[in-house]
């Protein structure tokens, strides 16, 4: 859900930059209208609730279980990586999604590439 102030976070793992953008960047059909991406419709997201310009992602060479350092560089990194330093993760990742002011409600936790990790303020 659209809140002003909160990230939510997912970690998993892609192959490579495209990969991850055909996988996170809406369409558009020949009349204009977007269409969601396979990321919105894994976590049954409403594209509507997301401004596209909210949205960054990276793919690292090395996978990791280390959340900081996952997340390293992130816009509003002094806020978020120590709002999330207790989450210890269970396994390694080599790709980042994180959406700004956006509040994810936890309705998917996995998609089997991709988990949602949490959702925190940055303000």
């Amino acid at each position: 859900m659209e809140k002003q102030g909160w990230v939510s976070i997912w970690l998993g793992n892609s192959s490579n930059e495209e990969a991850i953008s055909e996988y996170v960047d809406l369409t558009y059909n020949e009349d204009g209208e977007a269409v969601p991406s396979r990321f919105y419709i894994d976590f049954n997201i409403d594209m509507a609730e997301i401004d596209e310009d909210t949205i960054e992602k990276a793919v690292y060479i090395n996978s990791c279980s280390d959340i900081s350092q996952l997340l390293e560089g992130c816009s509003y990194e002094e806020i978020i990586i120590p709002s999330i330093q207790g989450i210890n993760l269970k396994k390694s990742y080599n790709a980042v999604i994180l959406i700004y002011n956006f509040e994810y409600n936890n309705e998917m936790s996995s998609n089997g590439a991709f988990d949602f990790i949490a959702a925190t303020n940055y303000e």
